[in-house]
Protein backbone atom coordinates (compact mmCIF):
# COMPACT_ATOMS: atom_id res chain seq x y z
CA UNK A 1 0.00 0.00 0.00
CA UNK A 2 2.89 2.35 0.68
CA UNK A 3 4.39 1.97 -2.25
CA UNK A 4 1.77 2.07 -4.98
CA UNK A 5 3.04 5.88 -6.11
CA UNK A 6 6.39 4.79 -6.29
CA UNK A 7 7.46 2.99 -9.96
CA UNK A 8 8.29 -0.13 -9.86
CA UNK A 9 12.12 -0.21 -10.54
CA UNK A 10 12.94 1.39 -7.36
CA UNK A 11 11.19 -0.88 -5.16
CA UNK A 12 12.95 -3.73 -6.73
CA UNK A 13 16.18 -2.04 -7.22
CA UNK A 14 16.05 -1.08 -3.45
CA UNK A 15 15.08 -4.43 -1.99
CA UNK A 16 17.31 -6.49 -4.28
CA UNK A 17 20.66 -4.00 -3.55
CA UNK A 18 22.63 -6.84 -1.63
CA UNK A 19 21.51 -9.90 -4.02
CA UNK A 20 22.78 -8.03 -7.78
CA UNK A 21 24.49 -10.73 -9.56
CA UNK A 22 27.80 -8.97 -11.45
CA UNK A 23 26.86 -7.45 -14.74
CA UNK A 24 28.20 -5.67 -17.38
CA UNK A 25 27.26 -2.66 -16.42
CA UNK A 26 29.13 0.78 -17.55
CA UNK A 27 30.75 3.34 -15.07
CA UNK A 28 27.78 6.10 -16.31
CA UNK A 29 25.14 3.56 -15.72
CA UNK A 30 26.13 2.44 -11.87
CA UNK A 31 26.20 6.25 -11.13
CA UNK A 32 23.14 7.17 -12.59
CA UNK A 33 21.56 4.27 -10.92
CA UNK A 34 22.70 4.80 -7.63
CA UNK A 35 21.96 8.32 -7.64
CA UNK A 36 18.40 7.07 -8.63
CA UNK A 37 18.05 4.91 -5.85
CA UNK A 38 19.32 7.31 -3.21
CA UNK A 39 16.51 9.73 -4.83
CA UNK A 40 13.76 6.91 -5.09
CA UNK A 41 14.08 4.79 -2.37
CA UNK A 42 11.77 6.96 -0.18
CA UNK A 43 10.28 8.95 -2.89
CA UNK A 44 8.84 11.32 -0.91
CA UNK A 45 11.26 12.94 1.32
CA UNK A 46 9.70 16.14 2.48
CA UNK A 47 6.52 14.07 3.61
CA UNK A 48 4.88 11.70 5.79
CA UNK A 49 2.80 8.79 4.76
CA UNK A 50 0.21 7.62 7.47
CA UNK A 51 -1.62 4.41 6.40
CA UNK A 52 -3.88 2.66 8.89
CA UNK A 53 -5.68 -0.59 9.35
CA UNK A 54 -8.25 -1.71 11.92
CA UNK A 55 -10.56 -4.25 12.57
CA UNK A 56 -13.71 -4.29 13.95
CA UNK A 57 -14.17 -0.39 12.39
CA UNK A 58 -16.08 0.14 9.31
CA UNK A 59 -16.40 3.95 9.14
CA UNK A 60 -15.30 6.76 11.79
CA UNK A 61 -13.34 9.74 12.29
CA UNK A 62 -10.16 10.25 14.17
CA UNK A 63 -8.84 13.63 15.27
CA UNK A 64 -4.95 14.08 14.54
CA UNK A 65 -3.16 16.75 16.06
CA UNK A 66 0.86 17.49 17.03
CA UNK A 67 2.17 18.59 20.60
CA UNK A 68 5.25 20.21 18.62
CA UNK A 69 4.43 22.67 15.96
CA UNK A 70 4.82 19.58 13.10
CA UNK A 71 1.02 20.48 12.51
CA UNK A 72 -0.74 23.46 12.72
CA UNK A 73 -4.15 22.57 13.67
CA UNK A 74 -6.35 19.71 14.31
CA UNK A 75 -7.13 17.35 11.67
CA UNK A 76 -9.17 14.71 11.01
CA UNK A 77 -8.51 10.95 9.64
CA UNK A 78 -11.53 9.57 7.59
CA UNK A 79 -11.28 5.67 8.53
CA UNK A 80 -13.59 3.92 5.21
CA UNK A 81 -13.91 0.05 5.02
CA UNK A 82 -11.58 -0.23 8.14
CA UNK A 83 -8.25 1.85 6.17
CA UNK A 84 -7.29 5.25 6.63
CA UNK A 85 -4.22 7.56 4.84
CA UNK A 86 -2.99 10.63 5.77
CA UNK A 87 -0.27 12.95 4.13
CA UNK A 88 1.46 15.63 6.47
CA UNK A 89 4.26 17.75 4.70
CA UNK A 90 6.82 18.38 6.89
CA UNK A 91 11.00 18.49 7.11
CA UNK A 92 11.17 18.09 10.45
CA UNK A 93 9.51 15.42 12.30
CA UNK A 94 6.20 15.82 13.78
CA UNK A 95 4.93 14.73 17.13
CA UNK A 96 1.70 13.42 15.92
CA UNK A 97 -1.41 12.43 18.65
CA UNK A 98 -4.16 10.63 16.83
CA UNK A 99 -6.89 10.93 19.03
CA UNK A 100 -9.54 8.05 19.63
CA UNK A 101 -13.39 8.41 19.69
CA UNK A 102 -12.97 6.95 23.67
CA UNK A 103 -10.74 10.07 24.20
CA UNK A 104 -7.20 7.79 24.23
CA UNK A 105 -4.50 8.83 22.52
CA UNK A 106 -1.74 6.76 19.93
CA UNK A 107 1.36 8.84 19.58
CA UNK A 108 3.07 8.20 16.53
CA UNK A 109 6.64 9.75 15.18
CA UNK A 110 6.57 11.51 11.63
CA UNK A 111 9.70 11.32 10.67
CA UNK A 112 9.80 13.14 6.70
CA UNK A 113 10.17 10.51 4.33
CA UNK A 114 8.42 7.59 6.07
CA UNK A 115 5.61 5.34 5.37
CA UNK A 116 4.48 4.79 8.52
CA UNK A 117 1.62 1.71 8.73
CA UNK A 118 -0.58 1.75 11.86
CA UNK A 119 -2.71 -1.71 12.39
CA UNK A 120 -4.66 -2.61 15.34
CA UNK A 121 -8.34 -3.74 16.47
CA UNK A 122 -10.45 -1.28 17.84
CA UNK A 123 -11.73 -3.52 20.37
CA UNK A 124 -8.06 -3.04 21.42
CA UNK A 125 -6.28 -0.14 20.94
CA UNK A 126 -3.95 0.18 23.76
CA UNK A 127 -2.17 -2.68 21.65
CA UNK A 128 -2.58 -1.01 17.95
CA UNK A 129 1.55 -1.86 16.77
CA UNK A 130 3.09 1.29 14.75
CA UNK A 131 6.04 0.75 11.86
CA UNK A 132 7.63 2.20 9.48
CA UNK A 133 10.87 3.04 10.98
CA UNK A 134 12.65 2.96 14.38
CA UNK A 135 11.40 5.86 16.25
CA UNK A 136 7.85 4.34 16.25
CA UNK A 137 8.52 0.64 16.33
CA UNK A 138 11.01 0.88 19.45
CA UNK A 139 8.04 3.24 20.90
CA UNK A 140 5.52 0.37 20.16
CA UNK A 141 7.49 -1.82 22.11
CA UNK A 142 7.68 0.60 24.99
CA UNK A 143 4.02 1.06 24.75
CA UNK A 144 3.40 -2.53 24.86
CA UNK A 145 5.97 -3.51 27.54
CA UNK A 146 4.30 -0.94 30.13
CA UNK A 147 0.75 -1.53 29.51
CA UNK A 148 -1.03 -2.00 32.74
CA UNK A 149 1.66 -0.78 34.76
CA UNK A 150 1.63 1.69 37.47
CA UNK A 151 2.94 5.31 37.18
CA UNK A 152 6.13 4.88 39.15
CA UNK A 153 7.20 1.58 37.00
CA UNK A 154 6.22 3.30 33.93
CA UNK A 155 8.64 6.09 34.55
CA UNK A 156 11.47 3.61 35.50
CA UNK A 157 11.34 2.06 31.83
CA UNK A 158 11.02 5.12 30.82
CA UNK A 159 14.23 6.22 31.64
CA UNK A 160 15.80 3.57 30.33
CA UNK A 161 14.65 3.81 27.38
CA UNK A 162 16.15 7.32 27.27
CA UNK A 163 19.47 6.03 28.18
CA UNK A 164 19.32 3.40 25.60
CA UNK A 165 17.72 5.15 22.83
CA UNK A 166 19.03 8.84 23.06
CA UNK A 167 19.39 9.61 19.38
CA UNK A 168 15.83 8.88 18.97
CA UNK A 169 12.95 11.51 18.50
CA UNK A 170 11.15 8.99 20.59
CA UNK A 171 13.20 9.64 23.35
CA UNK A 172 12.17 13.19 23.55
CA UNK A 173 8.86 12.59 23.84
CA UNK A 174 9.52 10.67 27.10
CA UNK A 175 11.45 12.65 28.48
CA UNK A 176 8.76 15.30 28.22
CA UNK A 177 5.89 13.12 29.12
CA UNK A 178 7.14 10.81 31.28
CA UNK A 179 9.40 13.92 33.60
CA UNK A 180 9.12 17.51 32.45
CA UNK A 181 5.10 16.71 32.65
CA UNK A 182 5.02 15.01 35.83
CA UNK A 183 7.39 17.51 37.69
CA UNK A 184 6.05 16.80 40.97
CA UNK A 185 6.81 13.52 41.01
CA UNK A 186 10.59 13.63 39.58
CA UNK A 187 13.82 15.09 40.37
CA UNK A 188 14.70 17.89 38.89
CA UNK A 189 18.58 16.73 39.08
CA UNK A 190 17.63 13.27 37.38
CA UNK A 191 15.34 15.61 34.50
CA UNK A 192 18.46 17.08 33.80
CA UNK A 193 21.10 14.59 33.31
CA UNK A 194 18.15 12.65 31.08
CA UNK A 195 18.17 16.49 28.98
CA UNK A 196 22.08 16.30 29.03
CA UNK A 197 21.94 12.77 27.46
CA UNK A 198 20.06 13.58 24.74
CA UNK A 199 21.45 16.96 24.19
CA UNK A 200 24.97 15.45 23.35
CA UNK A 201 23.11 12.69 21.13
CA UNK A 202 20.91 15.54 19.46
CA UNK A 203 23.07 18.06 19.24
CA UNK A 204 21.16 19.72 16.27
CA UNK A 205 17.67 19.00 17.97
CA UNK A 206 16.11 22.72 17.77
CA UNK A 207 12.49 21.39 19.30
CA UNK A 208 15.51 19.79 22.21
CA UNK A 209 16.81 23.43 22.37
CA UNK A 210 13.68 25.00 23.14
CA UNK A 211 12.94 22.55 26.05
CA UNK A 212 15.97 23.91 27.98
CA UNK A 213 13.72 26.29 29.16
CA UNK A 214 11.28 24.30 30.68
CA UNK A 215 13.96 21.87 31.87
CA UNK A 216 15.48 25.28 33.80
CA UNK A 217 11.82 26.22 35.09
CA UNK A 218 10.77 22.44 36.02
CA UNK A 219 8.71 23.17 39.22
CA UNK A 220 7.70 26.81 37.76
CA UNK A 221 3.58 25.53 39.05
CA UNK A 222 4.50 23.79 41.66
CA UNK A 223 2.63 24.21 45.20
CA UNK A 224 3.96 26.78 47.44
CA UNK A 225 5.73 28.65 44.41
CA UNK A 226 4.28 32.35 43.38
CA UNK A 227 1.73 32.17 40.31
CA UNK A 228 3.87 33.43 37.77
CA UNK A 229 2.96 36.74 35.84
CA UNK A 230 0.67 37.10 32.94
CA UNK A 231 -1.57 39.23 30.85
CA UNK A 232 -4.14 38.11 28.87
CA UNK A 233 -6.21 39.97 26.19
CA UNK A 234 -10.20 38.50 26.39
CA UNK A 235 -11.90 39.11 23.23
CA UNK A 236 -15.70 39.62 23.70
CA UNK A 237 -18.12 37.10 22.83
CA UNK A 238 -16.78 34.33 25.01
CA UNK A 239 -17.78 33.12 28.31
CA UNK A 240 -18.16 35.71 30.72
CA UNK A 241 -15.96 38.53 29.43
CA UNK A 242 -18.70 40.69 28.61
CA UNK A 243 -18.96 43.01 25.12
CA UNK A 244 -15.22 44.50 24.71
CA UNK A 245 -12.06 43.67 24.68
CA UNK A 246 -9.97 43.71 27.87
CA UNK A 247 -7.23 42.85 29.95
CA UNK A 248 -6.70 40.50 32.68
CA UNK A 249 -3.42 40.37 35.20
CA UNK A 250 -2.32 38.14 37.85
CA UNK A 251 -2.70 41.39 40.46
CA UNK A 252 -5.99 41.35 39.58
CA UNK A 253 -6.72 38.41 41.57
CA UNK A 254 -5.19 39.50 44.49
CA UNK A 255 -6.85 39.20 47.41
CA UNK A 256 -9.18 36.18 45.81
CA UNK A 257 -8.53 32.19 45.53
CA UNK A 258 -8.12 31.62 41.76
CA UNK A 259 -8.87 28.48 39.61
CA UNK A 260 -7.32 28.53 35.93
CA UNK A 261 -8.42 25.76 33.93
CA UNK A 262 -6.30 24.75 30.60
CA UNK A 263 -8.71 22.88 28.59
CA UNK A 264 -9.84 21.81 25.21
CA UNK A 265 -13.23 20.82 23.53
CA UNK A 266 -11.25 17.78 22.25
CA UNK A 267 -9.35 16.47 25.35
CA UNK A 268 -10.92 13.89 27.58
CA UNK A 269 -10.99 15.21 30.72
CA UNK A 270 -11.70 18.90 29.82
CA UNK A 271 -15.47 18.77 30.55
CA UNK A 272 -15.17 17.05 34.09
CA UNK A 273 -12.37 19.62 35.36
CA UNK A 274 -14.36 22.82 33.82
CA UNK A 275 -17.37 20.97 35.97
CA UNK A 276 -15.18 20.67 39.08
CA UNK A 277 -13.64 23.97 39.39
CA UNK A 278 -17.76 25.77 38.71
CA UNK A 279 -18.80 23.07 41.71
CA UNK A 280 -15.81 24.83 43.70
CA UNK A 281 -16.86 28.41 43.34
CA UNK A 282 -20.35 27.53 44.27
CA UNK A 283 -19.05 25.88 47.18
CA UNK A 284 -16.68 28.78 48.32
CA UNK A 285 -19.16 31.39 48.01
CA UNK A 286 -21.76 29.46 49.71
CA UNK A 287 -18.91 30.12 52.48
CA UNK A 288 -18.65 33.54 51.80
CA UNK A 289 -14.99 33.57 50.48
CA UNK A 290 -14.25 35.24 47.17
CA UNK A 291 -12.74 32.85 44.29
CA UNK A 292 -12.58 33.71 40.76
CA UNK A 293 -12.26 31.40 37.62
CA UNK A 294 -10.31 31.90 34.78
CA UNK A 295 -10.87 29.43 31.77
CA UNK A 296 -7.62 29.13 29.00
CA UNK A 297 -8.67 26.85 26.29
CA UNK A 298 -6.33 25.41 23.78
CA UNK A 299 -8.63 24.79 21.43
CA UNK A 300 -8.10 25.59 17.46
CA UNK A 301 -12.02 26.10 16.37
CA UNK A 302 -13.82 29.09 17.74
CA UNK A 303 -16.73 27.91 16.85
CA UNK A 304 -16.24 24.71 18.88
CA UNK A 305 -15.11 26.79 21.68
CA UNK A 306 -18.65 29.15 21.31
CA UNK A 307 -20.30 25.80 21.79
CA UNK A 308 -18.66 24.52 24.70
CA UNK A 309 -18.38 27.54 26.53
CA UNK A 310 -22.60 28.04 26.11
CA UNK A 311 -22.95 23.65 26.92
CA UNK A 312 -20.31 23.94 29.79
CA UNK A 313 -21.96 27.12 31.13
CA UNK A 314 -19.22 28.91 31.25
CA UNK A 315 -20.02 32.28 32.64
CA UNK A 316 -16.44 33.78 34.15
CA UNK A 317 -13.43 34.95 31.81
CA UNK A 318 -12.03 32.98 29.20
CA UNK A 319 -9.28 33.24 26.99
CA UNK A 320 -7.96 31.70 23.53
CA UNK A 321 -5.82 32.33 21.13
CA UNK A 322 -6.73 29.44 19.07
CA UNK A 323 -2.93 28.39 18.81
CA UNK A 324 -3.86 24.86 20.84
CA UNK A 325 -0.71 23.67 22.52
CA UNK A 326 1.40 26.58 20.59
CA UNK A 327 -0.18 28.79 22.32
CA UNK A 328 2.72 30.80 24.25
CA UNK A 329 1.75 31.41 27.77
CA UNK A 330 1.10 27.17 27.80
CA UNK A 331 4.51 27.02 26.08
CA UNK A 332 6.03 28.90 28.86
CA UNK A 333 4.11 27.34 31.94
CA UNK A 334 4.97 23.66 30.24
CA UNK A 335 1.16 23.24 29.98
CA UNK A 336 1.25 19.86 27.67
CA UNK A 337 -1.29 17.74 29.58
CA UNK A 338 -4.96 18.78 29.32
CA UNK A 339 -6.54 19.35 31.00
CA UNK A 340 -4.26 20.58 33.68
CA UNK A 341 -5.85 23.00 36.36
CA UNK A 342 -3.93 25.37 39.03
CA UNK A 343 -5.36 26.28 42.17
CA UNK A 344 -4.14 29.55 43.62
CA UNK A 345 -4.33 31.20 47.28
CA UNK A 346 -5.28 35.04 47.84
CA UNK A 347 -1.67 35.81 48.57
CA UNK A 348 -1.03 34.33 44.98
CA UNK A 349 1.03 30.90 45.50
CA UNK A 350 0.01 28.01 44.21
CA UNK A 351 -1.97 25.80 46.80
CA UNK A 352 -2.18 22.78 44.35
CA UNK A 353 -1.45 22.00 40.35
CA UNK A 354 -2.06 18.90 38.02
CA UNK A 355 -4.28 17.13 35.82
CA UNK A 356 -6.58 15.32 37.43
CA UNK A 357 -9.04 16.90 40.12
CA UNK A 358 -9.30 14.66 42.92
CA UNK A 359 -5.24 13.70 42.66
CA UNK A 360 -4.32 16.74 42.67
CA UNK A 361 -6.45 19.93 43.89
CA UNK A 362 -9.15 18.10 45.81
CA UNK A 363 -7.07 17.55 49.15
CA UNK A 364 -6.21 21.13 49.18
CA UNK A 365 -9.74 22.40 47.63
CA UNK A 366 -11.03 20.61 50.99
CA UNK A 367 -9.22 22.48 53.30
CA UNK A 368 -10.79 26.26 52.01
Amino acid sequence: MNNQNLPSWPVLFCSTIGTFRKVDISLFTFHFSLIALLLSCTGHPKEVRLDGEFEHIEQGEFLIYSSDEGLDRLDTLRIRSGLFSYRLPTVETATLHILYPNQSELVVFGNPGSDIVIKGDAQNLSEVEVSGDEDNEVYTEFRLETNGKSAEETRSIARSYILEHPTLVMSRYLLTTFFLNNEAEVSPTEVAELYDSLSRARPDDLVLSKLSANVRSLGLLRAGNPLPDFSLTLKPGHGGNGPEERVVRRDDYKGKYLVITFWAGWKGGSQSAVYRARRFRRELRAKGKDIELLSYSLDADEKLLTRMEERDTIDWPSYCDFRALSSPLAQKWGIRQLPYIILVAPDGRILAAGTEWMKDIQTEAAKL
